[in-house]
C-alpha cells in the first residue's frame, strides 16, 4: 500500500498512547490477592535491562529507564525505522 503525503501529514498529527513495560511476572490470582502494600513483585528482566516501548500491542522500541526531576522517563535506545512505524499505523487503521 502506497502512503500519500496527505495521509502521512494526517498521521503525524494523530495522538497516540505510548506504554513502557519494565517486565512481567506470572503469578496466580491467589498470590495477587494476597499482595499488600510494601510487598515486592519480582519481574522477569534483569536490573538495567531497560523497558520495551509499545504503541497498542506492537513493540516499537526499547529504552533505558531514567529519572528526570523525580519522574520516570525513557531514554530511547533502539526503535523501528520510521517507514515501518508509519506502515504499522496505517495497517492498524489508527488514523
Amino acid at each position: 500500500m502506497e502512503i500519500s503525503e496527505r495521509d502521512y501529514d494526517l498521521l503525524v498529527d494523530t495522538q497516540i498512547t505510548v506504554d513502557v513495560m519494565l517486565g512481567s511476572s506470572d503469578i496466580t490470582i491467589k498470590e495477587f490477592l494476597n499482595l499488600s502494600e510494601g510487598d515486592i513483585l519480582s519481574l522477569d528482566k534483569n536490573a538495567g535491562a531497560g523497558g520495551d516501548i509499545f504503541v497498542n500491542t506492537r513493540i516499537v522500541g526499547t529504552g533505558d529507564i531514567i529519572v528526570i526531576e523525580e519522574k520516570l522517563a525513557v531514554r530511547l535506545q533502539d526503535s523501528m525505522d520510521s517507514d515501518n512505524v508509519v506502515r504499522y499505523f496505517f495497517d492498524e487503521k489508527l488514523i
